[in-house]
């Protein structure tokens, strides 16, 4: 039995060595590929790196167009801020001037209400003259 075992293993062995028949060959032909990689590493490399500065160069533009713009959004938050202090002054402003005209508009109601008064008096001074002279008979310049 230990000699059926024996040729088992030996058959074995000898398939396992069918198996990896070719084995080096692959190792070898990637051992040569190694040799001459370095070269195409090293122009794949300078791609790598050319390709890695323009990226770069492109975030960089990105970044000053980012950083530019929000200098721009908060120069213009800065003047629309500006706006509307101003905005809010100019309209206290004319609402002062609005009070202004009510309480004037009031008084010249009131001036205009006592006007037919006042239109009045030369007649009523002119009566009274006249009543005065019928009383005492004396007239007056």
């Amino acid at each position: 039995m230990a000699e059926s075992m024996r040729k088992q293993e030996d058959s074995s062995v000898s398939e396992d060595l069918v198996a990896l028949e070719g084995f080096e060959e692959f190792f070898d032909g990637d051992a040569e590929a190694t040799v001459g990689a370095p070269v195409d590493t090293t122009v794949s490399g300078e791609a790598m790196q050319q390709q890695v500065e323009k990226l770069l160069e492109r975030m960089t533009e990105l970044l000053s167009f980012s950083v530019d713009q929000r200098v721009e959004t908060a120069r213009m938050a800065t003047q629309l801020i500006d706006n509307q202090r101003q905005l809010i002054a100019t309209q206290q402003i004319l609402i002062r001037l609005m009070e202004r005209s009510i309480d004037l508009t009031r008084h010249i109601s009131s001036i205009e209400e006592k006007l037919p008064v006042l239109f009045e008096l030369p007649r009523t001074v002119e009566s009274i003259r006249q009543r005065l002279v019928q009383m005492e008979g004396v007239e007056v310049e």
